[in-house]
């Protein structure tokens, strides 16, 4: 009767402490969802002249959100190569930082003519700090038959929510 009573103990002690550790784990808080903001319009058109005539080099074009929660942000963005000599350069820099960000299909592939390569960058991404601003930028290659000009656009956008 003793082994039994001990034994007893034992697990009846184990199995409080694993339906606790259950209880906890299901119960504990769950943070807060961050919010984002309404979408601000991204549309930036690179051009060169040749002859007079007015020729597309590269577009980036979509949406950034800010969240609520000041480290967050959400970036829709399609690039369209159009004439560029080299791939355009799509940058994101956040309070000036440059950041890494990734590349996959094109998210509206109808807004880049047929037959012209594009590609997305898409996703909500983190930053290590408080967001004041984002930078957005495309650069491209304009070639005119005998020179290569770069050509660039973009914006800062500033948070809304601080």
């Amino acid at each position: 009767m003793i082994l039994f009573n001990g034994l007893g103990r034992r697990l009846s002690g184990f199995l409080v402490g694993v339906l606790v550790a259950f209880f906890a784990a299901t119960l504990s808080a769950v943070p807060a969802q961050a919010t984002l903001g309404p979408p601000e319009p991204v549309d930036f058109q690179l051009t060169g002249s040749w002859n007079g005539v007015v020729i597309q080099v590269g577009r980036l074009v979509g949406s950034l959100q800010f969240d609520d929660s000041n480290s967050l942000y959400r970036l829709d963005l399609t690039v369209c190569r159009q004439s560029s000599y080299t791939a355009p350069n799509v940058s994101v820099s956040v309070n000036g930082i440059p950041q890494s960000v990734p590349h996959g299909p094109p998210l509206r592939p109808d807004l880049c003519p047929p037959r012209e390569p594009s590609w997305g960058i898409s996703g909500l991404l983190t930053y290590n700090g408080v967001i004041n601003n984002i930078s957005l930028k495309i650069d491209g290659l304009f070639f005119d038959g005998s020179t290569a000009t770069p050509k660039s656009k973009g914006r800062t956008y500033d948070n809304p929510f601080n």
